[in-house]
């Protein structure tokens, strides 16, 4: 994808009217932030990605924390919903990981929700950024931008780390095919002026990146075009004889001992007419973005 020249005028309108934007929506996540279940130096991790180019701009590694309070009805990634489960990192190992990977720019949180671990997670952007004062950062959020700004210092911490941030719940029926975006009511917000030609990109979907790991479990990373994308991935892998329990997926992220995400990609695979086909070896554990 190129990216267009951007507006200066058109960034200053945006950046301004997210500034600005203090509407309240309670059906949309919008009352008040997420309780911050976080331990001090500590982060709990569902999964990591080395590189990923379809969660937010260029290449980027990914986090999948452990732990939502929201219940989207059609969550993609409901292994990362329960605040058990999940494998404990401290902050120090994680920025260590975050700046060996000298190809990627930049780090995408998502979950499980992001901002219940804000604290620990804007002080990994800080210990990162000591390294790589460059290193971008863009998050998931269930809620809205309005909320999180209204929320715990440690939240408010993260949320003034941030270049990017994708806000509200995902609602299956507003399902679309959109930029980094599940359903139509979620907002890429830019925050900072690293990305601006956000604003003026094509809102289509990335697509999406199929993974196999060192151990030969099967992952994907990306926002679905369709609803159902999950469901339909499982049940071609299910009738080709491969295992889909999630909860042994998990069970398999318990036994790590250092942080390892999975970089060999094998192909990208997304809908054309209504019609998707992967097929790859070794168990899913899928691990698109929070919603």
């Amino acid at each position: 994808m190129t990216d267009p020249t951007p507006d200066p005028d058109s960034v200053a309108r945006h950046l301004q009217a997210t500034r600005d934007d203090e509407a309240h929506d309670k059906d949309e996540g919008d009352a008040r932030g997420p309780a911050d279940t976080s331990r001090p130096g500590e982060l709990t991790l569902n999964r990591v990605l080395d590189r990923c180019a379809t969660l937010g701009p260029n290449l980027r590694a990914v986090i999948w924390v452990q732990g939502c309070p929201l219940r989207c009805r059609g969550c993609v990634a409901p292994e990362t919903l329960p605040f058990t489960g999940g494998e404990v990192h401290t902050v120090a190992e994680v920025a260590d990981w975050l700046t060996s990977l000298t190809d990627v720019e930049g780090v995408t949180l998502s979950g499980g929700e992001p901002f219940s671990q804000a604290q620990p997670l804007a002080d990994l952007l800080d210990a990162v950024r000591e390294r790589r004062p460059d290193f971008s950062a863009m998050a998931y959020s269930g809620f809205r931008h309005e909320a999180l700004r209204r929320g715990t210092p440690g939240q408010r911490a993260l949320l003034d780390r941030l270049d990017l941030l994708v806000d509200g719940p995902y609602v299956a029926a507003r399902h679309g095919d959109l930029l980094w975006r599940g359903s139509s009511n979620q907002r890429v917000v830019v925050l900072t002026e690293r990305y601006p030609h956000v604003t003026s990109l094509t809102d289509t979907g990335a697509g999406i990146e199929v993974s196999v790991g060192d151990d030969g479990q099967f992952s994907w990373a990306g926002v679905p075009a369709i609803p159902g994308f999950r469901t339909f991935v499982e049940e071609q892998l299910a009738a080709a004889g491969y295992v889909v329990d999630a909860r042994e997926a998990a069970a398999a992220t318990h036994t790590q001992r250092e942080i390892r995400g999975t970089d060999e990609r094998i192909t990208e695979v997304q809908h054309r007419d209504d019609q998707c086909g992967p097929t790859a070896a070794g168990s899913p554990a899928p691990g698109p973005a929070g919603g």
